[in-house]
């Protein structure tokens, strides 16, 4: 594709200022932050069939407090954060965004999900969320591409590593949607809908800024919500390398409309 303009609705699912310091980034801001990375570097990471990099904007709406764009048409899609909360907690916020997903999805509007946003969509969509079954991951962790996954990511991956910080996980897929990588702990670990929706369980915009991870892990030791070992072990791993520029750059090429090789 030539050089363009994407202009990405953020819905914000909670405000990380209130978990990590009045003068912290939020996700919006960090995400940015990461895509402006992944730009910078354009010529290391980007793909032939985006040979010139978009420019960006970025504007964040806070759906805790019922904020949310009065057109969706009006930009070229939408990225939905992660969040402390759970998709199943059933606070009237989370309710309304899981039929925001769902009017997404009938406009055909591309729209990524990223941890919370990643659950929500399945949840949203037919799929089921609930508490892992295999417990947490809060720390530098890997997934493997599947079969699904070659033939979608560019390009193919046999493995990549982002940094993780759920308790939750999609326990079933929504009808209509692939799996493009797995793990030991997490069976989901990124789903697709064709040229509709992309999701990560990782987060990229905390392999960019670690210490955004290692604060939670000091609020998760704070409110004993994971389990010591846990957070000894993620505290270990907060910088060993990550795969966040080619998460971004499959993000990126989704947006542009150049991903995936299905006939």
């Amino acid at each position: 594709m030539g050089r363009g303009s994407l202009r990405l609705a953020v819905l914000e699912c909670d405000q990380l200022q209130n978990y990590l310091g009045g003068n912290s980034d939020g996700y919006s801001k960090l995400l940015q932050t990461a895509f402006n990375q992944v730009l910078k570097n354009a010529a290391r990471v980007l793909h032939p069939q985006m040979t010139v990099p978009p420019t960006l904007s970025f504007t964040a709406f806070d759906v805790k407090a019922e904020k949310y764009p009065e057109d969706f048409l009006a930009f070229d899609g939408v990225l939905i954060t992660g969040s402390l909360s759970g998709v199943y907690d059933g606070d009237a916020w989370i309710q309304r965004l899981l039929n925001v997903i769902r009017e997404l999805d009938n406009m055909k509007v591309k729209t990524v999900g990223i941890s919370f946003g990643h659950q929500a969509i399945a949840e949203a969509l037919g799929g089921h969320v609930g508490r892992n079954p295999k417990g947490s991951e809060v720390s530098v962790r890997k997934a493997q591409v599947t079969k699904e996954g070659a033939r979608v990511f560019l390009p193919t991956f046999k493995e990549f590593r982002l940094h993780y910080h759920h308790n939750d996980a999609i326990l079933t897929l929504p009808p209509g949607f692939l799996n493009l990588a797995t793990n030991n702990v997490t069976e989901f670990q990124s789903t697709y809908k064709r040229q509709q929706f992309l999701t990560f369980c990782g987060h990229p915009e905390y392999s960019h800024n670690p210490e955004v991870l290692e604060k939670l892990l000091g609020y998760d030791r704070e409110k004993l919500w994971v389990p010591e070992q846990l957070v000894e072990h993620g505290l270990t791993t907060l910088s060993q390398q990550t795969d966040y520029e080619w998460v971004i750059k499959q993000i990126l090429l989704f947006f542009t409309g150049a991903l995936d090789s299905f006939p």
